[in-house]
């Protein structure tokens, strides 16, 4: 499979997708031309977010440097720029880091994952739904509103759902994307001297 570098998956891919779920209705009934560009959006929500382990090209470099074990939680950065006790620059992690333009694939994949492709699928499908992210977190704190006299009352004590907080506007793809991600509670800070 060739790895495509605007969005996940492939708009094929994505037409079989739909063709396949129930109630679907915003996909189908979408411009053409706007298909590709829900997939690209849906793609630069997924790419905000902090997933475990590094990018495909990055990884490359450190396994290449003997640094293939480095925990993925961790960061090594002497003084000097270099990762870790080994020859590997800050210079060229970041040229791995830019040679690859999507977050996946990640360490030893070749492949977008299929649960990605599909949540880039499920975004791209709320988003042409009409669902906008943040609108949708706003909305969470109404508890009233009004027509005449025009009034809405906001109770921000409310906790957001997860996935609506972290900018994904479809539940079901946020819970193909969560094993993906790394832990927010874990903070893992190394000193070497």
């Amino acid at each position: 499979m060739t790895i495509n570098t605007d969005y996940y998956g492939t708009l094929q891919e994505a037409n079989d997708y739909f063709d396949h779920r129930l109630h679907e209705t915003a996909w189908s009934g979408a411009d053409v031309a706007d298909r590709p560009k829900a997939l690209w959006a849906a793609t630069e929500i997924i790419d905000t977010l902090n997933f475990k382990g590094f990018k495909a090209t990055v990884w490359a470099v450190l396994q290449s440097k003997g640094l293939a074990d480095v925990p993925h939680e961790i960061s090594f950065v002497l003084p000097n720029g270099v990762l870790s006790t080994a020859s590997v620059t800050l210079e060229e992690i970041r040229a791995a880091e830019a040679a690859q333009v999507l977050e996946f694939p990640r360490g030893t994949d070749t492949e977008v994952p299929e649960a990605i492709r599909r949540a880039c699928y499920e975004i791209a499908h709320s988003l042409l739904d009409g669902k906008d992210p943040e609108l949708e977190l706003e909305n969470l704190g109404i508890i009233s509103q009004g027509y005449s006299s025009v009034r809405t009352t906001y109770q921000r004590s409310q906790v957001p759902i997860e996935h609506l907080i972290n900018g994904v506007p479809n539940a079901l793809a946020w819970r193909l994307i969560r094993p993906f991600l790394r832990d927010g509670d874990q903070l893992k800070i190394t000193r070497i001297s």
